[in-house]
């Protein structure tokens, strides 16, 4: 089953360009995917059961720009055990596939703390499309740490940050990543493919380090503890 929603590109969503920004288009496709989880009985407000995304792979095609009309839709694509993958798309009005992503994520249980497999019936619910997808694999290879020094920024975890799970919202780490890359490399505009690997959760007050590398697959920031004892997340941007 796919579900698809119309949404308006407004001034917050966009750059300096006028055309919506990389962490808006994740916004976008955030929201679509929750208000699917409320439509089947598996949102945040009547479940204890919570998927946390551990990994995107996101291909622009089109940048929607300020003041257009678009359509978010999103689908589950298959799960296998505590683990599922879903697709994202946002089109034009007129049909034209403007963004692409896929996902994967994890299931834990708020409560215990303890990842939990969702119940065949629940599931069910999603209406799976696997023959429905605009990428090969549904599930996406981790990023690793290029293990190279570079540029590091430091960003302290503020209230702002943290999603009512309790953690730093996913979306967040792009920010942060798009924030710590270098001025000259913030110049080229948004990258219009990426993918990140998120590897564990940050909670409020924490520091973390940011360190920006590069290699011939592309150029990454690694969201990393303070002390960089351990990985938080890994950026990778294409081109």
């Amino acid at each position: 089953m796919v579900y698809s929603d119309k949404m308006y590109v407004g001034f917050s969503d966009v750059g300096a360009s006028l055309e919506m920004t990389n962490t808006a288009i994740l916004r976008a496709f955030e929201n679509v995917c929750c208000m699917q989880g409320e439509s089947v009985g598996d949102g945040i407000s009547d479940s204890d059961g919570r998927w946390f995304l551990t990994a995107y792979r996101v291909r622009i095609f089109k940048r929607p720009a300020y003041n257009d009309r678009i359509i978010a839709s999103t689908w589950s694509r298959c799960m296998k055990g505590v683990a599922a993958s879903r697709e994202f798309e946002i089109r034009s009005l007129d049909g034209q596939l403007c963004a692409a992503a896929l996902s994967n994520w994890a299931r834990m249980n708020i409560q215990t703390k303890k990842l939990e497999r969702m119940s065949p019936e629940a599931f069910a619910k999603y209406e799976s499309e696997p023959d429905r997808h605009n990428f090969d694999d549904p599930w996406i290879q981790k990023l690793r740490d290029p293990e190279t020094s570079g540029t590091a920024r430091e960003f302290y975890v503020d209230r702002n940050l943290i999603d009512p799970n309790g953690h730093m919202n996913n979306v967040c780490y792009l920010d942060l990543a798009v924030r710590t890359l270098p001025e000259e490399v913030y110049r080229l505009g948004e990258a219009n493919a990426f993918d990140i690997t998120y590897r564990k959760a940050t909670a409020y007050a924490e520091t973390v380090n940011c360190v920006y590398s590069e290699d011939a697959s592309g150029r990454f920031v690694t969201v990393k503890s303070r002390d960089t004892s351990e990985i938080k997340a890994v950026v990778r941007f294409e081109g």
